[in-house]
């Protein structure tokens, strides 16, 4: 009897083509997570800096003029309290009673027209000068 060499049969090669297919979904899934990310933070980014832009670039309300003889027509809330000479808190107080009835809030605080400074003050005046009048009638 003759022994006939145990020639063993090499081991099947693994089917890549499915490895290769799964490898690639998975990296294509990574790349648009990735990218959906980046896109997001693009536009935080250039929304940042559009704001940046705009504020940087925004003229207050108190620097606009029909012409340059013109007077200002509307202040801002510090200049408002210089006008008055009153302090910043009182006028933005006079704002929440309704005391001045017109002005905008804006995101750095409230643009008011010099009519209504000048209104209020009118009435902060005709207010104390008839208590005035009063506590010394009492005396």
């Amino acid at each position: 009897m003759e022994q006939t060499p145990n020639r063993r049969k090499p081991a099947p090669k693994p089917n890549n083509a499915l490895g290769s297919l799964l490898g690639s979904v998975v990296l294509g899934v990574c790349i648009i997570i990735a990218g959906s990310t980046v896109a997001g933070s693009v536009k935080k980014l250039t929304a940042a800096v559009e704001a940046q832009t705009f504020a940087s670039s925004y003229a207050s309300p108190s620097n606009l003029t029909v012409s340059s003889t013109a007077d200002k027509k509307y202040l801002t809330e510090t200049e408002a309290a210089a006008y008055l000479n009153m302090p910043i808190e009182e006028i933005k107080a006079a704002i929440t009673k309704g005391e001045i009835e017109q002005y905008v809030k804006t995101s750095s605080g409230y643009t008011i027209s010099v009519d209504q400074l000048d209104k209020f003050f009118g009435q902060k005046a005709y207010d104390t000068m008839t208590s005035n009048n009063s506590s010394a009638s009492e005396e």
